[in-house]
């Protein structure tokens, strides 16, 4: 292998994620994370200004919708984070054949291959992360101190995941300079300070006043909050012991798989020759492996496979290391290090790749269809919300209908935000937004004196937005039964299921389904649903479940209305459609409402 054919690792990657890309908006964060750098938008805690801005750059592109921009943006960082690891292998000593097989075993991993193909922030991590590795390895050598100062800041501005990089970085350093270090100190804080400037663009865009601006940090306490990622806190060391464990199993077997299974026991063992060549570098990238494992054991949301990234580059330097030394002890069988990229690929595949994913954009579609002109939605499931809100904000559809996020009306930066993109829903909910805010500031504050009457005056401003708007069709996303919320605000209503929401009538004590209900018509057929050319994550077939839920509900509703001869038409509709694999349909009963 000549010396240059080595980088055709990278495009080779760059390919495979582009084949594999989301082609539309996706599932958890896709919708704010495009919108927001359409819009620039503050996203949520802690802000990514560093991927705010390259994210506007990549909305300026006249290639597609704007949310395949944002997309193949985390595609080309990824890949260049690919190239940046193999650049790494290569100034650690490692051959062309090792750091080229280390580099296809990171692009292909589960955790990076599953954000360079959707708008997601981890790619840029991905970059950061490998760049101060690469800063490190210089400085180990008596160079790029100083921008390995400028790197840890700037690092810091995209996902807080990677500080368990700029500790290891930071130790590689210390125990490289030792005394000397000291007197260079302020000049290496000034350079942190300005790495981590871009910060200021949360302050100043606030003031700004953008569509949205969460957590609204146009102060310094707001602004603290929200760079700390204070609302998150909650999720955060705060488990028991046995779920810390079982974290910390998912975890093990997660970096397992990304070491293809067979390279786990080469990770430790290049661990041992780094340490014996360079141990103030090997020290680094153990403590970071380590801190990140433990942040991310410690931490509990759905999506947590991202905040292993720094660990698994840490990891992926002492495999990288070994492959080199057992290819150096086996010449004959040098090349069979590439299989490690090969069997990564074959393995992540089916699951990793977005491609042919169209199930956040039709059910978020399917949503809005199923509402009336000039409709009011309440919802509670982000899955919902996010995709909805990137199709209505930057596609432009159905800017008609007002969508709600009942969760985040907990938040006094989202009373903003309703204000400004609903300006007549606040104007005519202005006394209950005015009780509410008050003890919601106390909420804030970790001062709430009531909470009683915190949650009286929440569901009270939510039904405020239904009976002060009686012209508007009113619906939410869940039944009475989802939660104590749900019970509140929908006490004394019939439910009216259409397509994939519930339609509010105030007609039966029953805040179920009664005999009186009155069913409004709808098309079924108008809904599109399109699996995914993968297989589907848990979080895609709680999605794909809710047809078959609303569906049952609807058969429900329709044998109370007497009109059983709609039934079996929509039994075929819901036979014809590929989903019969994932939510098949059960005996007509109660159908329990899946959990978001």
């Amino acid at each position: 292998m000549n010396r240059l054919s080595v980088w055709l690792v990278v495009p080779a990657v760059f390919a495979v994620y582009l084949v594999t890309l989301s082609p539309a908006v996706g599932l958890i964060d896709s919708g704010e994370l495009a919108a927001g750098c359409y819009l620039l938008n503050i996203l949520h805690p802690t802000g990514y200004p560093l991927y705010t801005m390259l994210g506007r750059l990549a909305t300026l592109v006249p290639v597609g919708m704007v949310v395949n921009r944002v997309a193949v943006l985390s595609a080309v960082l990824a890949a260049c984070g690919v190239g940046l690891f193999l650049l790494l292998g290569l100034r650690l000593g490692a051959s062309r054949t090792a750091a080229g097989a280390g580099a296809l075993l990171v692009g292909f991993s589960f955790p990076v291959w599953a954000v360079a193909v959707d708008v997601e922030v981890y790619s840029l991590t991905l970059v950061m992360v490998v760049l101060l590795w690469l800063a490190a390895e210089s400085a180990e050598r008596g160079r790029a101190l100083l921008v390995l100062a400028y790197l840890a800041g700037l690092t810091l501005t995209n996902h807080m995941s990677a500080a368990s990089t700029v500790l290891g970085g930071a130790l590689t350093v210390v125990l490289t300079y030792r005394r000397e270090l000291a007197r260079r100190i302020p000049v290496l804080g000034l350079l942190f300070l300005l790495g981590i400037s871009p910060y200021l663009f949360l302050f100043l865009r606030a003031r700004a006043g953008p569509l949205l601006a969460w957590g609204n940090p146009d102060n310094l306490e707001r602004f603290w909050w929200h760079v700390t990622g204070k609302q998150y806190q909650v999720w955060m060391f705060s488990q028991s012991f046995g779920e810390m464990m079982h974290n910390a199993g998912r975890g093990a077997a997660l970096l397992a798989r990304s070491f293809v299974y067979v390279l786990v026991p080469v990770v430790f063992y290049g661990a041992a020759v780094l340490f014996r060549k360079r141990r103030a570098l090997a020290l680094g990238l153990a403590v970071s492996a380590v801190a990140a494992f433990a942040y991310a054991v410690n931490y509990s949301i759905p999506d947590i496979e991202s905040y292993y990234l720094p660990c698994l580059v840490a990891l992926a330097v002492f495999a990288m290391v070994g492959l080199e030394d057992l290819a150096r002890r086996a010449k004959a069988w040098r090349h069979a290090v590439w299989l490690a990229g090969v069997l990564a690929l074959v393995l992540n595949f089916r699951v990793a790749g977005k491609q042919g994913d169209y199930v956040a954009h039709d059910h978020a579609l399917n949503t809005l269809v199923s509402a009336e002109e000039n409709a009011t939605i309440i919802t509670d499931w982000w899955d919902v919300y996010s995709p909805v809100f990137y199709l209505q904000q930057v596609e432009g559809v159905r800017p008609d209908v007002c969508i709600v996020d009942k969760e985040l009306v907990r938040r006094s930066w989202y009373l903003g935000y309703l204000s400004r993109a609903y300006p007549w829903l606040a104007e005519r909910s202005w006394p209950e937004f005015e009780a509410y805010q008050p003890y919601l500031d106390q909420f804030e504050h970790g001062g709430l004196q009531d909470p009683a009457e915190i949650q009286r005056r929440f569901i009270a401003l939510l039904l405020s937005f239904f009976a002060r708007n009686p012209e508007r069709p009113a619906y939410t996303t869940f039944d009475a039964g989802a939660s104590i919320d749900a019970q509140q605000l929908l006490a004394g209503v019939a439910l009216a299921p259409a397509g994939l929401l519930f339609r509010i009538q105030p007609q039966a004590p029953d805040p179920g389904l009664a005999a009186g209900l009155v069913l409004p018509q709808f098309d079924y057929t108008r809904l599109r649903v399109r699996l995914p050319g993968r297989e589907p994550d848990m979080r895609t077939r709680v999605v794909l479940e809710r047809y078959r839920y609303f569906l049952m509900r609807r058969v429900q509703a329709l044998a109370l209305s007497r009109r059983g001869d709609e039934v079996r038409p929509l039994l075929d509709w819901y036979g014809s459609l590929p989903l019969s694999r994932i939510a098949p349909l059960a005996v007509p009963g109660r159908a329990g409402p899946p959990t978001p």
